[in-house]
């Protein structure tokens, strides 16, 4: 019982931390805060059981399953290249937790998203219950089996580096979603910025006569997630080289590395706009001061004659 207990603060007390540190400027809705965290704690249960009955057969009384070990399956086509074997094994698990953290946040945010920064955040509390899940598992195999200061460096790690990559990666993936989002609002401030041209969107809009902000939000999901995962896997494959020094480098690229890539898309103007209020009854007085002051100051830019692309194309 006193075991359980002390790994349960051991991981409770971080992850409290955590959320001060991303949550503190915002008055979330708190049962929205908890059921996340709950959702991505429940997404690593499932995941961390699937691994476990990798190569076995689950009796499910009315029919059976055979769980797909893509780890051993990589391995035997790539036989010859262990390197890349490894890797590839490693995206394969990037691919299971960042898009079950993916899944949490798309199922319990559904219609609740007022801006992308509400997105960013809700991807995070939901990696933050992945990873407070993962370290409870964690530290519990390891309690016992490691020295008293091995076992401390060890739990550091955890709740900082591994939780960091976890937040880094949804963060990431939570910042193009809510892009995806309001993909058709977001295109039209694009446009008045002059920013992106999109060719390519505009190509399928002629030949296949589709709506630019449905490619677009197709476009922001994938990047998103392709992005997720790489990061995700290339921080497992690095430190499964263990090449000395190398190691501590890698965690601490991770780790101040997340804090910036975090802070400079919490920063950035767009995503604090709260589009998803906008012409409701509800939205706060500054907060349309501040869409008003921006679209006077697009449509000044406009009248410049350094703004010329037509809405309509959107």
């Amino acid at each position: 019982m006193l075991k359980i207990l002390i790994v349960f603060i051991i991981a409770i007390v971080p992850a409290i931390i955590w959320l001060y540190l991303f949550l503190k400027k915002d008055h979330e809705n708190k049962w929205l805060v908890i059921l996340t965290f709950i959702g991505g704690m429940l997404m690593a249960k499932l995941i961390l059981v699937y691994q476990v009955y990798w190569g076995d057969t689950i009796n499910l009384i009315f029919f059976k399953v055979d769980p797909v070990d893509f780890k051993a399956n990589i391995s035997a086509i790539m036989g010859s290249k262990p390197v890349l074997a490894l890797f590839l094994s490693f995206l394969g698990v990037g691919v299971l937790e960042e898009y079950g953290k993916f899944r949490i946040i798309k199922f319990i945010g559904y219609n609740r998203f007022q801006s992308i920064d509400d997105v960013i955040e809700m991807a995070i509390i939901s990696a933050l219950g992945f990873a407070f899940f993962e370290n409870i598992i964690y530290f519990s195999q390891h309690w016992g089996q490691l020295a008293m200061g091995q076992f401390f460096v060890f739990a550091v790690m955890r709740v900082t580096v591994v939780t960091m990559v976890h937040m880094l990666c949804s963060g990431i993936l939570g910042y193009y979603y809510g892009m995806a989002y309001f993909s058709s609002t977001m295109l039209k401030i694009q446009y008045m910025q002059n920013k992106k041209k999109h060719p390519i969107l505009r190509f399928f809009k002629k030949v296949l006569h589709l709506k630019k902000s449905h490619m677009y939000h197709d476009e922001m999901i994938v990047i998103g997630m392709v992005l997720a995962m790489v990061i995700h896997a290339l921080y497992d494959f690095l430190l499964t080289l263990q090449i000395g020094i190398f190691v501590i480098v890698v965690m601490l690229v991770y780790f101040v590395g997340g804090f910036i890539i975090l802070n400079y898309l919490f920063n950035k103007k767009e995503v604090d706009l709260k589009l998803g209020i906008i012409g409701t009854t509800i939205m706060p007085k500054e907060d349309f001061v501040k869409i008003l002051n921006y679209v006077q100051s697009e449509k000044e830019k406009m009248e410049d004659g350094k703004l010329d692309k037509p809405m309509s194309e959107i």
